[in-house]
């Protein structure tokens, strides 16, 4: 069990809008670099609610997220 893997791709994916796109319009393309997910963590991963995770990443402080720029 690659938990630590699964953890990896969820925190991304909340943090990194580009990346949540690609997962959930082609999770496999998204997955191919997690070599160590089993089939059932993969399959998990690609049945990842798209609404609920977009929601979760809108309430993280935009500091966290891909593209904050301090200077902005």
């Amino acid at each position: 069990m690659s938990l630590s893997t699964v953890q990896a791709v969820i925190g991304r994916a909340a943090t990194d809008a580009e990346f949540r796109k690609i997962l959930m319009e082609n999770a496999e393309e998204a997955l191919v670099e997690y070599t160590d997910l089993t089939p059932e963590e993969k399959e998990t991963l690609i049945k990842l609610d798209s609404e609920k995770l977009n929601a979760f990443s809108l309430s993280l402080d935009e500091r966290i997220t891909k593209g904050f720029s301090r200077f902005s």
